[in-house]
């Protein structure tokens, strides 16, 4: 095996038959529950069948695959770049068994990359793609372009400032293209092909393009609704054309699956030292079924409102998955597009993660930004998503949305404050003149719970600063293999800290010695 590093930091790896297996899962190691996590990573696959199906999608023009090398290995697949005889590069990506939806997914990116490119977004042309396991490599695979330019995370800090506006108005300008689609209707983008026609919804609002034809809009590709068991749940994955259904079945899915898996427990140290006991599914069931009488008044009433309108923004907009032309510095290509969803504009608004400020505190010299002098002569298309960003209560909506998504894990605080607050700002909500809000908190139940949320709150803060201090470990464990073993280290003088804090309290000790967060589990899901 012979390893190098690629333009963005990521490990190469040249395949040799019987010298390395290009199954396992080699990018990081994890602190706990390793075994799980590598397990959830293994795909087995034939190597030589990756290489025929690549030679065969670009119609055996380049010769045949001379080498095979691992490229990278995110959270929900591994990615190869395989060199053809003439030099001509690809990329395989595929999929480990936890990138749900299985299927889904892979029909999902492949059609969203093609119609993308047909818009004018610079995404990877897809050569070939197989959403079923049956075939002869193995697995579900996308045979796809190599990202052309240079990855945005191994230039970033290196930019100059005018370097950055120019970006910035690149990326600006394809953000608009994605905005100004019709699309009709919630869901995940498919080919016509790939989806059972009783789980279609046009491509868009009016049939005019010849595309439409060719795609639709299906079920949702989101991950959280088909993790774990849900999969095996019959639930309403859309595709939705009342915004008000899709607001109503992201906690649906949640009370089925609470129904029926939800255990009483306890949340981790130290949020188990706030004295709250116990936590019961069944009060958070309460909070799903609050949220869901206020679904209908979280967005405004008329459907055809331009907060309404099903938006598709990329799901994962980080350094790394924006690449650019070194002599521009222009966007060149955006990767990753796996669980890209089309959802309402309001709940797709908001600042890519990539532009976000690295810094814990802002700087002095920052200047607010301020609106486009030209704003009064944009059409009103341009300026649906500037109204969607300064709408006040933007974020807590969104939060709220979140929030109702989310696993049960003996945790009533995030839900509750999310709905606390909600209820607390009704009477700005849209359309809500007359409506009196359907959830009541009487003063006494929202004093208690804010002492509580503020606890909680500074708990979290204090975890999220254990998890950094040990070499920067991911929630999941991971840290990189340079830094494993003083990982382990960091780890355990960190929690001989902590219990030496805890001593003298048997309260803490027993919070501490049952519930310490870092530690191998059973898992539920």
């Amino acid at each position: 095996m012979v390893a190098r590093t690629g333009s963005c930091g990521e490990h190469l790896f040249t395949y040799t038959s019987g010298n390395v297996s290009l199954s396992s899962y080699t990018s990081g190691r994890y602190l706990f529950n390793e075994d799980v996590r590598l397990k959830e990573r293994h795909v087995k696959f034939n190597v030589e069948a990756v290489q025929r199906a690549a030679e065969a999608s670009v119609g055996n023009k380049h010769g045949k695959v001379v080498s095979t090398k691992k490229l990278a290995e995110g959270g929900f697949n591994r990615v190869f770049v395989l060199e053809l005889q003439d030099g001509f590069e690809m990329i395989a990506k595929i999929p480990y068994h936890i990138a749900r939806p299985e299927y889904f997914a892979t029909a999902s990116e492949a059609a969203t990359l093609t119609l993308l490119r047909l818009k004018g977004i610079p995404v990877p042309e897809v050569y070939s793609y197989s959403t079923m396991l049956e075939n002869p490599v193995g697995t579900e695979y996308i045979l796809m372009e190599k990202a052309p330019g240079v990855c945005l995370a191994s230039k970033w800090v290196d930019l100059q400032d005018h370097e950055i506006r120019r970006l910035g108005h690149s990326f600006v300008e394809l953000e608009k293209k994605l905005f100004e689609i019709p699309f009709s209707a919630t869901g995940s983008l498919y080919f016509k092909k790939d989806i059972p026609s009783s789980l279609q919804a046009p491509l868009y609002t009016e049939e005019h393009a010849t595309e439409a034809n060719q795609f639709c809009i299906g079920p949702i590709a989101d991950y959280m609704f088909w993790y774990g068991r849900r999969a095996g749940l019959k639930l309403n994955r859309g595709p939705w054309k009342n915004h008000v259904e899709y607001l109503q079945s992201i906690a649906q899915k949640e009370i089925d699956w609470t129904q029926r898996y939800g255990k009483s427990m306890e949340p981790d140290f130290p949020h188990n030292d706030l004295g709250l006991g116990v936590q019961r599914p069944e009060d958070y069931l309460k909070l799903l079924e609050c949220y869901q009488l206020m679904t209908p008044h979280l967005l405004p009433k008329d459907p055809a409102h331009p907060f309404n309108q099903p938006t598709l923004r990329h799901p994962d907009l980080t350094l790394g998955n924006i690449f650019v032309t070194p002599e521009t510095g222009r966007v060149s290509c955006l990767i990753d597009w796996q669980h890209a969803i089309i959802q309402p504009q309001l709940l797709a608004a908001g600042y890519p993660r990539a532009f976000d400020n690295p810094d814990d505190e802002l700087s002095p010299e920052l200047v607010e930004p301020k609106l486009p002098e030209d704003l009064a002569s944009l059409q009103e298309e341009e300026k649906h998503h500037i109204a969607a960003l300064r709408e006040p209560l933007l974020l807590g909506r969104q939060m709220l949305v979140d929030r109702a998504g989310r696993q049960w894990e003996g945790n009533l605080i995030t839900l509750k404050g999310a709905i606390v607050r909600a209820a607390q700002f009704w009477e700005h909500l849209p359309d809500v003149e007359d409506i009196k809000c359907p959830v009541q908190f009487d003063q006494t139940e929202l004093d208690e719970f804010a002492e509580n949320e503020d606890s909680w709150l500074k708990m979290s803060v204090a975890a999220e600063q254990w998890r950094k201090s040990v070499c920067n470990m991911t929630e999941e464990g991971w840290v990189r293999n340079e830094y494993y073993e003083e990982a382990k280290k960091k780890l355990a003088d960190l929690k001989e800290e902590i219990r030496l804090q805890c001593e003298g309290d048997e309260e803490d000790m027993q919070a501490f010695r049952t519930g310490w967060p870092f530690r191998d589990r059973e898992e539920v899901d």
